[in-house]
């Protein structure tokens, strides 16, 4: 969890000032626990604040050809011994960074094509007057910039970027209404209007004329035939996509939670440290009341007692999702969604205390490897209404849905009309009135939460209508229901989320489900081996075999984290919250409905048991809003 800085200044022939890129690093100093340098040239500025989780020598930014070429990188490359050999480098000590430069060399500004690993980098190359920089395929390493006609400036937060003179402090508009709807749509704004993102898979060239934007890659099935056992070349990816992210520090950990992805995560990691005659890998669990429904005690213990793991448990008991939140809230450089993040600090602060710099973490399972509902769509098109029956009997199970309420929503969507008016006619006749879960209108997730006249001026309905909502020949097939879902703002944003947090902890959280060739392999499969006989994630599931414990590998249920927070808020912030939705809300008016938000609380504090996901998010996320633009008031700055 390194950092990197950078300014150029364009058509000035000004020379960058050494203090403005050691005022930026000073900004990022949590990134740089092992050091931090800078190097100048000129019009051109580069920093890196560093934190040593790949073993390499020393911060960079690094130089070549005579200082021609300098980079600075956050970066560790997955398929070094490929680069190594296409590369023709001999040392196979040589830095990511190194390989980086001699890429962007050989293939020029093809070369992050050529890469795999998690990224974000800046060459700046004095024969082109060119400064260009990358962001790796899912956007796990963040890259923010500001571009303004005499200076390009780029950073690993927004914070130093806020630094720098000039650098207007205005608030998105847009970002706020895609907040409050829950909608990160834009893969390039911030919450700042002068401050950008790169987004995830895209390259930027900065000259003195100009900005370009490119994407370099784009999320596509393997072009690799399948082979005739799935689950086993499932394993083989995984197992290598565990050790690539294992590589470079001792001091690494795994989060246990005792669903079936971090697990699958940690007996991995926890065989190939036991292969490797290392100590047993830490892991990293919380642990909540026995009788709670966030219990997950008994599957992390069967997990503890199927391999050597030095596991610590970390007691949730009166939880309060708003506790240091203003301190939360600097970090994040303004809102996010994300309610449960005070609990993942948790364990980066336990972890930290640990002596931990890397922790794996199995974000991302249920996305990559997929529940596989596209299947259902795919049957009913097909017209296989008894294997969709079967399947739909199995699903009950699991996720505890009526089986004719589901069978009738696709018979309505692709059985001929006779037939659906024949099978309600005999459902009414049998059972009675057909009790079903009914549709929410598409607008009714966000527009009872959001200003009217906001969602108006930032165009929030014609967004939901491009991004908000999977257009309905996506839903019909497993394959592009898998690859829109993985397309999605959603996923850069959480990894921004959770890297922001760690960093302040000095943890690199790593991700081995987010491993290119394994999310290329995945969304080649087919959806029976995704989903079968009510069980998602099934090639996950038959992979694990042998290595995890049965009852964590065939586990149905997943925690549902609503009832968790609607207690902590009720118990530990009733206070907090009349003042912010109610007495003092007038900071928050412009961009809530604050007749609905209040609604939505009073049915909260009326029955609790009953408050739904809706309601529960109107009211974090007001809250939230509340607390975030006080900041900005109270500091200008908040970061």
């Amino acid at each position: 969890m390194s950092g990197v800085a950078g300014i150029l200044l364009r058509q000035d022939g000004r020379p960058a000032a050494a203090a403005d890129i050691q005022q930026m690093l000073a900004r990022m100093r949590h990134r740089g626990r092992d050091g931090s340098s800078w190097w100048t040239d000129r019009s051109v500025a580069l920093g890196h604040a560093w934190l040593d989780t790949t073993g390499e020598d020393g911060p960079g930014p690094l130089t070549m050809a005579g200082g021609k070429l300098a980079v600075t990188a956050d970066c560790r490359l997955d398929n070094r011994d490929e680069l190594l050999a296409r590369l023709g480098i001999r040392d196979p000590t040589a830095a990511d960074a190194k390989l980086l430069m001699r890429a962007y060399l050989k293939w020029g500004e093809a070369c992050p094509t050529y890469l795999q690993g998690d990224f974000a980098f800046a060459i700046w190359d004095a024969e082109r007057r060119a400064l260009f920089c990358a962001r790796d395929h899912f956007g796990i390493k963040p890259f923010y910039y500001h571009a303004g006609v005499r200076r390009f400036a780029f950073a690993s937060e927004i914070g130093p970027l806020l630094a720098l003179e000039g650098v207007n402090t205005r608030i998105s508009e847009h970002q706020i209404s895609g907040f409050l709807a829950g909608l990160p749509d834009d893969p390039q704004s911030t919450h700042y209007a002068e401050i950008f993102r790169l987004p995830a898979r895209h390259t930027l060239t900065v000259t003195d004329n100009q900005v370009t934007l490119r994407q370099y890659w784009h999320i596509e099935p393997s072009p690799e035939p399948l082979r005739s056992d799935a689950a086993e070349e499932f394993r083989h990816l995984f197992y290598r996509s565990v050790q690539n992210r294992m590589r470079g520090t001792p001091a690494i950990g795994a989060m246990l939670s005792g669903g079936l992805d971090s697990s699958s995560i940690a007996c991995l990691a926890g065989l190939q440290a036991a292969a490797a005659r290392k100590p047993k890998l830490k892991t990293f669990s919380l642990v909540f009341e026995k009788g709670s429904p966030m219990d997950e005690k008994p599957f992390i213990d069967a997990v503890m007692g199927h391999h050597r793991l030095d596991g610590t448990m970390i007691s949730i008991g009166n939880y309060a999702p708003f506790a240091e939140f203003e301190r939360i809230l600097e970090e994040q450089e303004g809102t996010f969604l994300a309610p449960g993040l005070s609990l993942t600090r948790s364990i980066y602060r336990t972890a930290e205390t640990k002596g931990v710099k890397v922790l794996l973490d199995g974000h991302g399972g249920d996305e990559v490897v997929s529940h596989g509902h596209g299947l259902l769509h795919e049957l009913a098109k097909a017209g296989r209404w008894l294997a969709l029956w079967r399947e739909l009997h199995s699903a009950a199970n699991t996720y505890g849905e009526g089986m004719l309420s589901l069978y009738f929503r696709f018979l309505s969507i692709y059985g001929p009309a006779w037939r659906i008016a024949r099978m309600r006619a005999m459902a009414k006749r049998f059972l009675g009135k057909l009790r079903h879960r009914p549709f929410q209108a598409p607008r009714s997730a966000w527009a009872g939460l959001v200003n009217p006249e906001l969602a108006r001026r930032t165009d929030l309905a014609e967004r939901f209508h491009r991004a908000g909502y999977m257009p309905a020949n996506v839903s019909a097939s497993e394959a592009l229901t898998h690859r829109w879902l993985l397309s999605t703002g959603l996923v850069p944003h959480a990894f921004e989320v959770l890297d922001k947090a760690a960093a302040n902890f000095g943890i690199e959280p790593r991700y081995p489900f987010w491993d290119k060739p394994l999310v290329e392999f995945c969304l080649a499969l087919p959806g029976e081996e995704k989903l079968k006989d009510g069980f998602g994630r099934l090639v996950l599931r038959r992979a694990m075999h042998g290595i995890l414990p049965p009852v964590v590998q065939w586990r149905r249920d997943k925690i549902d984290f609503t009832a968790n927070l609607v207690k902590g808020m009720i118990v530990n912030h009733r206070d907090l919250l009349d003042r912010l939705l109610v007495s003092d809300s007038d900071l928050i008016a412009p961009y809530v409905n604050l007749p609905e938000v209040n609604a939505a609380y009073g049915r909260m504090l009326r029955e609790p048991e009953q408050a739904t996901l809706p309601d529960v998010q109107h009211i974090w996320r007001s809250a939230s809003l509340s607390l975030w633009l006080r900041q900005v008031q109270q500091g200008g700055d908040p970061a």
